[in-house]
């Protein structure tokens, strides 16, 4: 019916800090202790596909900068087909699969092939508990808080970032659990209304999302969800990059969108500026960023949560904005233009 357009993709962004809470519960007492050690491997290789290709390139961003394991992420489909290029039998590699449905063909492909070849070094992360994927992996991890009933992923993705910052920070506290989860609720209420109200302005043209590091993973799915709901024009970049070709296509009908980190704000905000100055709207997201020159638009998480379980706040209301922007066009974000929940070759 046309009043319920929409309704599981908004309740399904909204409720993102109750589904982390379930999330880290569960791997604060299933999975602590019990994950695989990532330093005793020479190099992790991370798949999946779409949304969870994006995740991999977060993921293995993360890992590397925080582990000091090199970390390479790679579509499955590559793997799928081109595996031998990739995976060298002299290396000792964990294998990370991620897959919501954990039926996506190339996904569990690239899962059999390492299997067959390199041995039973895998994890694999997925929503769903009965998927041929959790079935496959000699170790899996099941955020099943974080399954959906709309096509778009949003809490299915925010949910798996989970598992991974786990496997870098190697334990959860309840103190953590309950500052994320409060601090998520406020940060999400205190920018909602911002957030649906640039979604609805049609004015807007063209969506760029920045981001350095492992965020830059993060402005890829964002860009996806962005083309996805709202069959919006939308690319992802790094932040200094942008100004190496695509900053021609700002103009007065564009938003630059930058996921911001305190390691790297120096270099981000010229940026901001610049494309302020070329007629752009620009919004930062991160934690503690100020609102300095050059930035119409924050949502600032501020200083709760310590890093690096921020990751996940960057997500929900950028994923709103994109929700709002499609309801606004008549769409419906349930069901995108073209595309099925899952991918089965």
């Amino acid at each position: 019916m046309q009043e319920d357009r929409g309704k599981f993709t908004q309740t399904e962004i909204l409720s993102q800090p109750e589904t982390w809470k379930e999330t880290l519960r569960y791997l604060q007492s299933d999975w602590v202790g019990k994950l695989p050690h990532v330093q005793d491997y020479d190099q992790l290789v991370i798949t999946g596909c779409g949304s969870t290709y994006y995740l991999s390139i977060w993921a293995a961003r993360f890992l590397h900068c925080t582990t000091g394991v090199p970390a390479m992420a790679l579509p499955s489909s590559e793997l799928w087909y081109a595996g031998d290029q990739w995976l060298k039998p002299f290396k000792k590699i964990l294998f990370i699969a991620i897959s919501r449905s954990g039926q996506t063909t190339e996904t569990l492909q690239a899962l059999e092939l390492f299997l067959k070849k390199h041995g039973q070094s895998t994890l694999a992360i997925t929503c769903y508990k009965d998927s041929s994927l959790a079935k496959m992996s000699p170790l899996a991890i099941t955020t099943t808080a974080g399954m959906e009933q709309s096509i778009a992923q949003t809490r299915s993705f925010s949910n798996m970032l989970w598992p991974v910052i786990l496997l870098g920070e190697k334990n959860i506290s309840d103190d953590l659990i309950t500052s994320i989860h409060r601090s998520a609720q406020k940060f999400l209420s205190e920018n909602e209304p911002t957030a649906r109200e640039i979604g609805r302005d049609l004015d807007i043209e063209r969506f760029f999302f920045l981001g350095n590091g492992p965020l830059f993973g993060l402005a890829q799915e964002i860009m996806l969800k962005m083309k996805e709901m709202s069959l919006s024009y939308s690319e992802a970049f790094h932040f200094l990059e942008f100004r190496h070709g695509p900053m021609s296509m700002v103009n007065h009908q564009s938003l630059i969108v930058g996921f911001t980190s305190q390691n790297t704000i120096s270099f981000e905000l010229p940026v901001f500026y610049d494309m302020q100055k070329l007629g752009g709207r620009t919004l930062a997201i991160g934690k503690g960023t100020g609102k300095p020159q050059g930035i119409d638009y924050l949502f600032d998480f501020g200083e709760k949560v310590s890093s690096p379980w921020v990751y996940p706040f960057y997500l929900p209301l950028i994923q709103l904005l994109a929700y709002e922007r499609s309801m606004a066009k008549g769409l419906n974000p349930d069901k995108p233009e073209n595309l099925s929940a899952v991918v089965e070759l």
